[in-house]
């Protein structure tokens, strides 16, 4: 626990703590790349499986939902961390003032999903997100309380909040001007379609246009073709790369073309709702900790789920797992008929001891700052998002906002990418105490909100190590995807890093993919196939 004086223009009658969360976590997950201890090929197994999935984030949960719809019944789910859901997780006060919310620690929202993203659609059909589909159009109808409610988006520029996320105040004749052909050009790329009748982008990517000629996007930077579209409004540039920063923790110059386009392309518009701009979300107080939470119900007690396991290695031929376990020092191996790595490439590469390339990812820095009354604003009122213009950070979202509650105690969650793959980022994470942490946090905010200090009564911070795959150039354009997502013996991966970028759906969808190829894989054996 740390304490920390806040200063400021309105003096706080308290003195503000805090501590560090979660690098437990980095903590057991670099013990992989340590030596471990020998003598496990002479040890029985402990256990057996039908199936073993190692990794207890979307796409493992997915995974291990898929296979219990498939009749698979036994299946043992092993999680690194105490709490299941990866990036997408949630956590919950017990400071005073917002004691038992439910607040986001990472991913906090979803879009609307595609026609085509059946898996999504069925999972929030039987989560009750989606009460039922139109019988002419076939247009799913949302219940009550999942949209994202208004105001959705503010930004504070030139000493005041605006709704949007359009600095007009600031803009210029000419910035309007490259505003609206930027809209043009996502018009028309949202609704083109490639030689092999795919739409150019597309969630879940595996549905997106393998056309030549738009996948030669992915080979330069994003940067680049916004310099020869000439879109040299700084405002403009600002509001793109924010986006890239948003979804990828990258910038404008380390995304590529392709995946610069597919954030604002790849979310179609509803074509019976002329209001629809494909901008709608669903979210929740705990972000896509709601999902998690429900994902977790749907297969519990139906799957054994073994928590603070970590797989060392993984024979893939024999389907053997070594497994150490936290609680207790354990040391022992499993034999699966078939083992899903719902982890990312580069650690199921460790665990298969391959020598190959694999998409790399941003770290991020995330703080939670609980407050006893909604923070002093001028201008537009608070919204789900909040923004500052022009800042290294993404601002903050309320848990507040989506239950409709004004004017009590919230928890707010603030993000901060780091932006350029090195190593030195990480190693900040890894060694910066809480009260520097908690000082960026709050120099971030103060100069949108006069009373900050006096309003947090605790500031937290959670840091991911390696957050969200960087969408980098060259990696839409090759084979390294398709490569990773072969299977090696009795092994298949399943995460979002296989599309390339970090998105709920696009983890389900990995998840949902393997787990029906497995099940297929079993009836074709009980078939005599």
């Amino acid at each position: 626990m740390a304490g920390l004086d806040a200063s400021c223009s309105r003096p706080p009658d308290h003195t503000l703590e805090g501590q560090i969360l979660g690098r437990h976590r980095a903590e057991r997950g670099h013990r992989l790349w340590a030596p471990a201890g020998g003598g496990w090929s002479d040890r029985p197994p402990k256990t057996r499986a039908q199936v073993v999935v190692v990794g207890g984030g979307v796409a493992g949960l997915g995974a291990c939902w898929r296979l219990l719809k498939r009749g698979v019944r036994d299946i043992v789910l092993l999680e690194l961390d105490d709490q299941l859901g990866g990036t997408a997780q949630a956590g919950v006060s017990d400071v005073t003032v917002t004691k038992g919310q439910r607040y986001a620690l990472g991913a906090h929202y979803l879009t609307l999903p595609n026609a085509e993203n059946a898996p999504t659609r069925e999972l929030l059909a039987e989560l009750g997100v989606i009460e039922g589909f139109d019988p002419a159009s076939g247009r799913p109808r949302y219940a009550p309380g999942h949209l994202c409610l208004a105001p959705q988006e503010r930004l504070h520029v030139a000493g005041e909040w605006v709704d949007g996320l359009w600095p007009d105040k600031i803009a210029s004749r000419e910035d309007r001007a490259q505003k609206r052909a930027w809209e043009a050009l996502v018009e028309h790329w949202t609704a083109k379609v490639g030689s092999d009748g795919r739409p150019a982008f597309s969630i879940p990517v595996a549905f997106a246009s393998h056309d030549p000629a738009i996948r030669a996007l992915a080979d330069r930077s994003f940067a680049d073709w916004i310099d020869e579209q000439g879109f040299s409004s700084p405002l403009l540039r600002w509001l793109l790369e924010y986006a890239t920063r948003d979804d990828y923790g990258t910038s404008l110059s380390e995304t590529s073309a392709w995946a610069g386009l597919h954030y604002h392309c790849a979310r179609r518009p509803d074509p019976f709702d002329a209001r629809d701009l494909g901008t709608h979300v669903l979210t929740w107080p705990a972000g896509n900790g709601w999902l998690i939470e429900r994902l977790e119900a749907l297969v519990e007690g139906a799957v054994r789920v073994e928590r603070g396991s970590l797989v060392r290695a993984v024979e893939p031929e024999e389907g053997r797992l070594h497994v150490e376990r936290f609680g207790d020092g354990s040391q022992y191996e499993m034999q699966a008929e078939q083992i899903i790595l719902a982890v990312p490439s580069a650690i199921s590469s460790r665990l298969l001891s391959e020598e190959r390339a694999v998409p790399t990812a941003a770290p991020w820095r995330v703080a939670v700052l609980h407050c006893d009354r909604p923070l002093e604003s001028v201008g537009a009122t608070q919204a789900w998002d909040n923004v500052r213009y022009g800042t290294p950070d993404l601002g903050y979202i309320t848990n507040a906002h989506q239950q409709g509650r004004y004017g009590g105690p919230s928890a707010l969650t603030w993000y901060e990418p780091l932006t350029g793959d090195s190593p030195e980022g990480r190693a900040e994470l890894l060694t910066a105490s809480w009260e520097m942490e908690a000082d960026r946090v709050l120099s971030a905010l103060a100069p949108a909100h006069p009373d900050l200090r006096a309003r947090v009564q605790r500031l937290d911070v959670w840091h991911w190590g390696h957050g969200t795959t960087r969408p980098s150039v060259g990696l839409h354009s090759g084979a390294l995807l398709a490569g990773l997502a072969e299977p090696v013996g009795r092994v298949r991966r399943a995460h979002t890093d296989l599309s390339g970028m970090s998105l709920f759906e696009e983890a389900l969808w990995h998840g949902v993919r393997v787990a029906d190829e497995v099940a297929e894989l079993r009836n074709a054996s009980a078939d005599g196939g």
